[in-house]
């Protein structure tokens, strides 16, 4: 199983589109297509088994100041591969779900994955009205919407980065003014404490969620348990929660974020 990129070159007019201008020949549009090598009558041949029903420009790849292009084909991208792996034969969709972790980082070496900031961006802007102003095109309303929702969060988070700002200010003045010395906790073989309590506390409370992890739960899951058991009970979930299997959208949501936190729990567990 491996990869093909395809290249389209941009045409080398100017031309608009939700997301961005792009002007130039020299920008491409990528789209990644996962393909599977076999013999046939001694011959080396491919098949294609999933292709994303859009590509991605690389000006928009590159653009590191609207994410949201990104963001926007990476959740494609999840609903497209779900969308295919259920409509496979069962054997044919096992086993690309098998490599959905080597898929994700093969496509996140080109197109970088959107961190969490960016996905909050993403879903402020899709939650301000979407009607666009009188003469604005598209790629000009798309660009007022990200404005519109990065001074959204700024509001919001604003009393949150002050409190933050505050503590280590105070943290700063105090190292300034006391002379550098072991501090208690080293010589406890302790950690220092945070923001949010001490290192103690907040030690208990992580103890205390990961006695009853929620995305084992999730799952249908009881820990102990191996990946092997998260992916067979996430293909379980897909077919039952996805919403061309007639699930709703915010419970294959659950489902999936539940995976993830599963996956990223064994693997830091094995390390």
């Amino acid at each position: 199983m491996f990869i093909f990129w395809k290249k389209t070159p941009l045409s080398s007019r100017i031309y608009s589109d939700p997301y961005c201008v792009h002007i130039g020949s020299d920008r491409l549009t990528l789209t990644p297509t996962v393909k599977e090598s076999y013999r046939e009558d001694g011959k080396p041949r491919n098949r294609t088994l999933w292709r994303p029903s859009r590509g991605l420009r690389t000006c928009c790849i590159a653009d590191i100041n609207d994410p949201t292009a990104r963001v926007a084909w990476w959740q494609e991208f999840e609903q497209d591969f779900l969308r295919v792996v259920t409509n496979l034969e069962e054997a044919d969709g096992d086993r690309l779900l098998d490599h959905y972790e080597w898929l994700r980082d093969e496509l996140a070496k080109i197109v970088p994955q959107p961190s969490l900031a960016d996905e909050t961006l993403w879903w402020c802007m899709m939650g301000l009205p979407q009607d666009p102003r009188p003469g604005e095109r598209p790629h000009e309303q798309r660009a007022r919407l990200v404005e519109e929702a990065r001074r959204s969060m700024e509001e919001r988070l604003r009393p949150l980065w002050e409190q933050e700002r505050r503590y280590w200010q105070r943290e700063a003045e105090t190292a300034r003014r006391v002379p550098p010395r072991d501090p208690p906790h080293a010589e406890a073989g302790g950690t220092a404490p945070g923001p949010h309590g001490s290192a103690q506390a907040q030690s208990g409370r992580r103890n205390a969620a990961d006695a009853t992890p929620w995305f084992f739960r999730q799952l249908g899951l009881t820990w102990p348990c191996t990946e092997q058991d998260v992916k067979v009970a996430w293909r379980r979930g897909v077919k039952v929660h996805h919403p061309d299997q007639g699930g709703s959208n915010a419970a294959f949501i659950d489902l999936k974020g539940a995976y993830d936190a599963a996956m990223d729990f064994l693997k830091r567990a094995a390390a």
